[in-house]
């Protein structure tokens, strides 16, 4: 207590000399201290606002730098080739039947600095969701895949370019005499896709019958083949180039076709037929040949 009124007694000491305040100035003086007062606590507030503010605003930032600019696509391999094989089984009925493989290449693909989610388009009407998914395309082509990354802070968006070659091989029933009473057309479809494309392919016939073989006949008797290329559309025969058609003395022989740009559209074909016009032939032919990517 004497603190207090010694506090009191040093002011009011202090205070003799000054002028006497009237009761407006004392309420003029705590309106300027309530003023003052305000203010101090408003700083202080605005500065605990600001450093929470700045700490979300400093992780935001982290978190766009870390996927913005740097979202990409990780594709080891954007070059496949597909394999397609065919063989003709006949069970002695002279009704083959035609056993198809297909083995398509399987692509990789991978992000990297990705969003929440993360949308795949193959170009081919395929679809998938994912930071890693594996694709295969049914027919070669170029396709450009797009990986869309999803996130709060931002949509980002890259594309890889992929393409897709095709091989194929086919092993067709024996062929016989055009002649024979038997005989049937042998033709491998060379399955050509729609766009511009290059063939590369050979066709081998080996002799596989019960006659003597080629390699012993006399000149008369000499071994046979005719190879066509046809152009078909909508199934009926427009056009036709013959590759090779003549006699040979040996048991096995090979003739080699090539076609390079060739534009394909929708109800085109291209295919191989084969002949020969030897009664005593009795051919076991196999094709293979390789397509590039089509272009549009």
């Amino acid at each position: 207590m004497s603190s207090l009124y010694g506090w009191v007694e040093e002011n009011e000491e202090e205070a003799i000399g000054r002028p006497i305040q009237t009761d407006v100035q004392k309420q003029n003086i705590e309106s300027i201290t309530m003023k003052y007062s305000l203010s101090a606590a408003t700083i202080v507030f605005l500065l605990l606002l600001s450093a929470a503010s700045g700490a979300a605003l400093s992780a935001i930032s982290t978190s766009n730098s870390t996927a913005s600019g740097n979202f990409t696509i990780l594709a080891p391999v954007t070059f496949g080739i597909n394999e397609y094989t065919m063989v003709e089984i006949d069970e002695g009925d002279n009704d083959e039947e035609e056993v198809v493989t297909e083995r398509l290449f399987e692509f990789e693909f991978e992000t990297k600095f990705a969003g929440d989610v993360v949308a795949w388009d193959f170009g081919d009407g395929n679809a998938a969701t994912g930071e890693r998914v594996m694709h295969s395309y049914a027919l070669p082509g170029h396709y450009t895949v797009t990986a869309t990354s999803t996130s709060l802070e931002a949509i980002e968006l890259e594309t890889v370019e992929i393409v897709v070659d095709k091989v194929a091989f086919v092993e067709s029933d024996n062929m016989e005499c055009v002649c024979a009473p038997t005989a049937k057309s042998t033709i491998i479809d060379l399955i050509p896709a729609e766009g511009m494309a290059s063939y590369l392919g050979i066709v081998t016939v080996e002799h596989d019958g019960s006659s003597e073989s080629c390699s012993l006949r006399n000149p008369l008797q000499e071994c046979h083949v005719r190879v066509i290329l046809e152009r078909t559309l909508d199934g009926t025969v427009v056009d036709q180039e013959i590759l090779f058609d003549d006699t040979f003395r040996t048991n096995e022989h090979s003739v080699t076709f090539e076609m390079v740009d060739v534009e394909i559209d929708a109800g085109d074909g291209l295919q191989i037929r084969l002949e020969t016009d030897q009664v005593r032939d009795w051919h076991k032919p196999n094709t293979s040949w390789s397509m590039t990517a089509p272009t549009a």
